[in-house]
């Protein structure tokens, strides 16, 4: 051997060299059993050998170079370096080695060293693999399999067979792999049904059954595979879990259950899952503390966090809760007393529009009162137990009726206000003008309102747009489209809930601030109006610049939250729960103070200031 620059022999790729004298010896004389270097170093680590750019020899810690394999010299133990040395790769097949990448069917029985077989879409079925015992990968998805019949191979240790017609399986069918760790059947759209029978398989791991597609699961028939530890369901569309869940997989880590509509839990579903270290959901509720064992660390539980209930409450605090019922309490009082006050207490019989109007807005705010009534109630009921009421809760009539009421509240008061608007602005801008609201056309107009409004409301509960599950999406029944976080229906919240009532929203703020500017500059510049009049104008300005900032307060958040979550901006998700009980009833409990109780004050300061000058005139022609 030639020497290096440092006087040590330089070896060939093909040898190794013993470090004690510097002697070369071939590499499959490294951990072959047999000492070869003096001090028997050529047999040291044998166990953490990885064989890296060389051949492994079947059942043996020997390497082999390349330029050792099909040599006509046996090397390996077993001879496998002189195995299938004059195989061809099969046509519509790519090799690399002993593994097989092919797309068509081949005369598989004629490489029986083969190790490795991706044969997705080639139309091979189970028994035309059955004499390659020495595989380990096997690969038949989309082959259009009905059975795994014939599934024969010993030294198997994955198998997939997803994107098939399979329609039922039994643990009977895996004898012929024993050694199977891991099988990938996603995708079999038939397949209901996983009949345990009475036999076991004690060495599957990993069970891959995303997208099968069963409504209703019993995890019971899975305790034929007792060593499970991963099992994939997502995509499933699971809806029930059956008896006692999968507390029977006692060696069970990881489960995955994203895509799956869960409605029903059993309460003791991963109860006695020592092993249990992950677990990923589409729903919080499969993460909450009391669904989980003891020991399980709630940071590995991998479900979208629920911005407005927990495991324990529907509208998640006490804080919530209480402001829900302070303003379903102001909205029904507030709305109920200026109804009735309107409807029957009222002695004013004027043929304008304005009480008409009125009339209807308190009656379209009462409903979003009644909406947080139901609300507040539901939250009472499931105290400390919404996790098993959720799905029932959000799929119930009672939600879709609350969610509905709170649509059709909002739309109506918003094209009510802008009714009163237009109608503020006819009288105040043309007072002797005859294009006025009277009783007949204030009644239609507002009617024309409801009619909208309950066609807006009601889209959602058609039955083209029943997969939206509209209402019954968010705890609260209505999607507001203020996160980032998508919904089917999101475009038609969007449109509504955002485009339209922003639109109507700055019809009237502009109108409220073009009357507040008319009505200011008349009882400034008109040399004839009395103070009486100067003072009455200057009152309806200030009033109607009260009702555009209370739109702006209510209006102006929501627009503004939905436009940048619509460009991708992050908004934290309580903000849609904040703008349910916060924002959105807001107006409902201010416009009875804005319309009738604001009005009410100003007529009894008015009669007590005509009472003292009544007062004062008699004391005067008394003196006199």
């Amino acid at each position: 051997m030639p020497e290096g620059t440092d006087g040590v022999k330089v070896c060939p790729e093909t040898h190794v060299r013993c470090p004690n004298n510097g002697n070369c010896l071939p590499v499959y004389l490294r951990c072959n059993g047999v000492f070869d270097c003096v001090h028997h170093e050529d047999e040291a680590a044998c166990d953490n050998i990885t064989c890296l750019g060389l051949y492994r020899c079947r059942g043996s810690t020997v390497c082999l170079h390349p330029h050792s394999v099909c040599d006509d010299v046996p090397q390996c133990p077993l001879h496998d370096d002189e195995m299938l040395c004059d195989m061809s790769c099969p046509p519509n097949c790519v090799c690399r080695g002993l593994a097989f990448y092919c797309a068509g069917r081949f005369p598989v029985d004629e490489y029986e060293g083969l190790r490795y077989l991706d044969a997705s879409g080639s139309g091979l079925i189970p028994s035309d693999v059955k004499g390659t015992h020495l595989l380990v990968f096997l690969r038949l998805a989309q082959c259009g399999l009905t059975s795994l019949e014939g599934l024969a191979l010993p030294n198997l240790l994955y198998l997939d067979v997803s994107y098939n017609n399979l329609s039922s399986l039994s643990a009977a069918r895996f004898q012929g792999v024993p050694q199977v760790r891991r099988v990938v059947l996603s995708g079999n759209v038939f397949l209901r049904l996983l009949d345990s029978g009475q036999r076991r398989h004690y060495r599957l791991a990993e069970l891959d059954l995303s997208d099968i597609h069963v409504p209703r699961l019993n995890a019971t028939v899975l305790t034929a595979f007792p060593g499970l530890q991963q099992l994939n369901l997502s995509g499933s569309r699971i809806q029930q879990v059956l008896d006692d869940g999968f507390q029977r997989l006692t060696e069970l880590r990881v489960v995955d259950l994203r895509g799956c509509p869960v409605s029903h839990i059993p309460s003791v579903m991963f109860q006695g899952l020592r092993s249990l270290q992950t677990v990923y959901a589409d729903s919080f509720r499969l993460c909450c503390p009391a669904l989980l064992p003891a020991d399980f660390n709630v940071h590995k539980c991998f479900a979208p966090f629920n911005e407005i209930s927990t495991c324990d409450d529907l509208l998640g605090s006490e804080a919530y809760s209480a402001v829900t019922f302070v303003i379903a309490l102001v909205a029904v009082i507030g709305n109920g007393s200026s109804f009735v006050f309107r409807m029957f207490v009222s002695k004013s019989k004027s043929k304008l529009g304005f009480g008409v109007f009125v009339t209807h807005l308190s009656l379209s705010d009462f409903l979003m009162g009644v909406y947080l009534v139901v609300l507040g109630v539901a939250d009472r009921v499931y105290k400390g137990r919404y996790l098993w009421n959720d799905m029932w809760w959000r799929n119930s009539s009672v939600c879709k009726v609350a969610g509905f009421l709170s649509l059709l509240s909002s739309e109506v008061s918003t094209l009510i206000m802008c009714l009163i608007t237009l109608d503020r602005f006819l009288v105040l801008r043309f007072p002797f003008s005859r294009k006025h609201f009277g009783l007949t056309s204030a009644h239609v107009a507002s009617c024309v309102a409801w009619l909208a409004g309950v066609t807006l409301a009601t889209v959602p509960l058609l039955p083209v747009t029943s997969h939206w599950r509209f209402y019954g999406h968010t705890s609260i029944c209505l999607p507001l489209p203020v996160t980032r976080k998508d919904f089917s229906g999101r475009e038609y919240s969007f449109g509504i809930v955002i485009v339209l009532n922003f639109v109507l929203f700055l019809f009237v703020c502009c109108g409220q601030l073009v009357i507040y500017w008319s009505v200011q500059a008349n009882a400034m510049t008109a040399a004839a109006t009395s103070t009486t009049r100067k003072t009455q104008d200057l009152t309806i300005a200030r009033r109607l610049l009260a009702v555009a900032m209370s739109d702006f307060l209510c209006w102006f958040p929501i627009g503004l939250l939905g436009l940048l979550a619509s460009r991708g901006v992050p908004v934290p998700g309580e903000v849609n729960v904040a703008v349910a009980v916060f924002v959105l009833p807001l107006n409902s409990a201010l416009n009875p103070f804005l319309y009738t109780v604001n009005v009410l004050l100003e007529r009894g300061r008015l009669a007590r200031e005509e009472r003292l000058r009544k007062l004062i005139l008699s004391q005067l022609n008394a003196k006199s």
